[in-house]
Parts: structure tokens; C-alpha cells; sequence
């Protein structure tokens, strides 16, 4: 027997895209299902587990440059740059004088940030905490702090507010239609390398070449479930050929060798056997005794293989019982098999209407 590494066969491009197209299913559910963890997730951590909502002010300030006498300093200024200023002592200390008691610098230092400088004239200010009021109370302060330090310090001749809006909440869980669809993405990708895996160690028999290329024991045709008259033909041909001069032909099917309740009768003896056959056919069931045995040694044996998952196991154990019991092997018939699948691989046509053969 030949030596069974299945994965180390080649890849079947075909082969592989019509399976992956039939476990589409499950890459599907397993998309819905990281989106639905994803979303799950994100809105648990944004939501839930967020604490108390978060009110916040913004307000945009124009900064005036003394170009006159400094040059272009307002090169050496950026969004980061002003994000640091506005928490240094230069402006806090002014920011401070227009603050209630009771409101510390290291909360003023928290709630101010300073957003993205589409223009480095114009300073984008936000003010964010747990409380409108006291955001609204910094936001203000800021106002006037920054229009003493913008004529306080060298580089500038002022800074003004031209917009200071009123406080609002910030709104939580907006990106879980994004979290969504990273996780469908993602879930369908860890769907497809889980069955990519699969299939990789998967040794079950959809095409003749699955089976002969393993043990090198001829296919002699395959039945399908809807009774492709091609190929049905076809098999008709090769078992008349095959078993020509033999006077008994022992089938075993491989199903019922392995213990598999649902033993298919589409591949019994009488199905699959030529409509002008003059051979006794005898079906061999597992376990064998020693007269069957016998039989077996003298007529051969006709294999019948159920197509789909699982099959592969199942023909490898009956070939390796056949061997060791030096019964010989005349070759195999697949039943059960997808008419959709095998007419997609070969591209033949099964309707009375239209003309074809394999590809």
C-alpha cells in the first residue's frame, strides 16, 4: 500500500475551491459571530464600564503671532506643542486666578486638551469632565488665562476666543458599527484558517484521484445521488471490463466495515453492478470469518468507498484489513456523491437537453 500522507499531496485548486464554497456557511456564521462578540465587546467597555458620563466644551481660540518682530515663529508651533503649553505653570497660574476655590490644578491639568491644528493660528481647546458646570467653569477660565498669557509672553501679540459652546455630552459606543465589521472580518478570517487547517489534515474522498493517488487501487466510477446517467454509464463500462471472466465477486462496503450506522444502500451490490453481468455477486460484511476470507482470496474484491467526510479513514483501515488478510483488491466504486460538486469539478452537463462530456 502506498504510504498514506495525505497531506503532503499536492493542491487541487478545483478540489478546493468547491469545498471551501461549500462550508461558505460556516465562514458566515463565524463573521456574524466576531461581530457580534466585537460590537458586544466595544460596547461593554465604552458603556458599561465606562463609569459616569463625561460632559465637555469646546471652544476655539485665534492665536496672533508677533511676525514683526519674531519672524515665522509660528513654525516652531504644532497641536502637540500647544496641547504641553496649556498645562505648564505660564498659563495655568492665569487660569487659576479665574477659577472658584476648591478647583485644583491637577483637575484643570486633566480636563484640557488640545485637538488637531488644521491652521497653527487657530487652536482647537477642549475642556472634558464629569460635570457640565465645572467643565463650563475651566472653559471659561481658559478665556481669560490665555488672553493674559498671549500678551505675557515673547512670540505673541494675543490670543483670542472666537467660539466657546456650551457643555454636552460625549457620546458613547458610536464606533460599534466599526467594532462590527472589524469582527465580521476578522471572525470570517479565523473561520477560514480553522477550516484551511482542516481541510489540510482532512483525508475524505471527493474525487477518484483522492482514493488512487493514496493506494494506488483503480476507481472504477462513481454514483451519485440523483443517478448521473454519465457517469453511471461509465461505471456500467469499467466494472464489465474490470471483472470480465470472473465467476464470483465479493463487495465489501467500507461504511459498514468502519461501524458507521447510516451504511448506505446507494452503493449496494445489486446497484452497482452491470445490467448484463453473469457474476454472483456476494456482499462481504466486517467482521469477515474464515470462509468469507477464502471467497475473498479466490473471486477479489470490489470496494464500494461512501463519498464525503469520513471516507478516507474508513477505505484506509479496510485496505490495510484486505492487505493483511492478502485478499485481493480488483478495485473501488464511490457512492453517495454530490451531483452538484462533481458536475462543477468536471463540467458536464447531466440533462437530456444539452450535449457534453467531462472537461
Amino acid at each position: 500500500m502506498k504510504d498514506e500522507k495525505f497531506w503532503r499531496e499536492g493542491m487541487d485548486g478545483k478540489r478546493f475551491a468547491l469545498c471551501s464554497f461549500r462550508r461558505s456557511w460556516f465562514f458566515g456564521a463565524a463573521g456574524i459571530l466576531g461581530a457580534a462578540v466585537s460590537a458586544g465587546l466595544y460596547l461593554l467597555i465604552t458603556v458599561a464600564l465606562a463609569g459616569p458620563p463625561e460632559y465637555q466644551v469646546f471652544s476655539q481660540y485665534r492665536i496672533y503671532f508677533d511676525s514683526e518682530k519674531y519672524g515665522e515663529i509660528q513654525d516652531y508651533y504644532n497641536a502637540y506643542t500647544w496641547g504641553e503649553i496649556m498645562k505648564t505653570d505660564e498659563v495655568l497660574d492665569y487660569v487659576m486666578e479665574a477659577l472658584p476655590e476648591g478647583i485644583t490644578k491637577e483637575q484643570v491639568k486633566a480636563s484640557v486638551s488640545v485637538g488637531a491644528m488644521n491652521d497653527v493660528k487657530i487652536m482647537p481647546l477642549t475642556i472634558t469632565t464629569q460635570d457640565p458646570e465645572l467643565s463650563e467653569t475651566i472653559a471659561e477660565a481658559y478665556v481669560y488665562g490665555l488672553d493674559r498669557f498671549g500678551h505675557s509672553i515673547e512670540g505673541l501679540s494675543g490670543m483670542d476666543c472666537w467660539l466657546l459652546e456650551d457643555a454636552q455630552e460625549v457620546p458613547r459606543g458610536t464606533k460599534a458599527g466599526n467594532a462590527a465589521l472589524l469582527g465580521l472580518i476578522l471572525g470570517a478570517a479565523a473561520g477560514f484558517f480553522a477550516w484551511l487547517i482542516w481541510y489540510c489534515l482532512d483525508d475524505s474522498i471527493y474525487l477518484e484521484a483522492d482514493f488512487e493517488n493514496r493506494y494506488g487501487i483503480p476507481v472504477l466510477g462513481v454514483l451519485t445521488e440523483k443517478r448521473d446517467a454519465l457517469l453511471q454509464k461509465e461505471l456500467e463500462t469499467a466494472l464489465a471490463v474490470r471483472l470480465k471472466g470472473k465467476e464470483r465477486i465479493c463487495v465489501v462496503d467500507a461504511a459498514q466495515a468502519a461501524g458507521r450506522k447510516e451504511s448506505s444502500s446507494a452503493g449496494s451490490g445489486p446497484e452497482v453492478r452491470p445490467v448484463k453481468s453473469s457474476q454472483e455477486w456476494e456482499e462481504c460484511s466486517w467482521p469477515f470469518d474464515e470462509e468469507a476470507v477464502e471467497r475473498m482470496k479466490q473471486s477479489g474484491v470490489l470496494l464500494l468507498l461512501p463519498w464525503g467526510r469520513g471516507s478516507g479513514r474508513m477505505a484506509g483501515r479496510l485496505v490495510s484489513r484486505l492487505e493483511k488478510l492478502q485478499a485481493p483488491v480488483l478495485g473501488a466504486v464511490i457512492y453517495g456523491a454530490k451531483d452538484g460538486f462533481l458536475r462543477s469539478y468536471y463540467g458536464y452537463y447531466r440533462h437530456s437537453g444539452k450535449k457534453g462530456g467531462r472537461a
